[in-house]
């Protein structure tokens, strides 16, 4: 049943809210006090790239998702869940890779697999951290 939803509400290309996602845009996953860079991605030739080393976010934890085209930013809440964003906009919640994927056409390679693999093995979701100087 959400499938279905989340289907008919992607049909609307594009999306009420989103902007369009040229090459060259940037596109961020922060926390909500724009600490923690959880993912950062560069829009180039129509796909989706990695440009930092990527942390995974805690599950259920509240995001925001930052994208800046040309002089223009755009902010958005969103949540993790089961391995996935859903950014909360006007008309509903909607999945961030569905987004990229059927409304945007963007191709992802392995920029957006990237903790979904993780997930699925198991590692610890917290970030690495160096070790204090005595």
């Amino acid at each position: 049943m959400v499938g279905l939803l989340l289907t008919a509400v992607l049909a609307l290309a594009p999306l009420p809210g989103l902007p369009a996602l040229p090459d060259g845009t940037e596109v961020r996953i922060v926390s909500p006090n724009l600490r923690t860079v959880y993912l950062f991605w560069r829009i180039e030739q129509g796909a989706l790239r990695l440009k930092a080393r990527p942390i995974r976010p805690p599950e259920n934890a509240s995001v925001r998702l930052i994208v800046k085209t040309g002089r223009s930013l755009h902010i958005y809440e969103g949540r993790v869940r089961s391995g996935d964003i859903y950014l909360l906009l006007d008309q509903g919640i909607v999945s961030l890779r569905e987004t990229f994927i059927r409304v945007y056409h963007l191709r992802t390679s392995k920029a957006l697999d990237f903790w979904r693999e993780r997930r699925e093995e198991g590692e610890p979701r917290t970030p690495r951290t160096r070790p204090r100087r005595p």
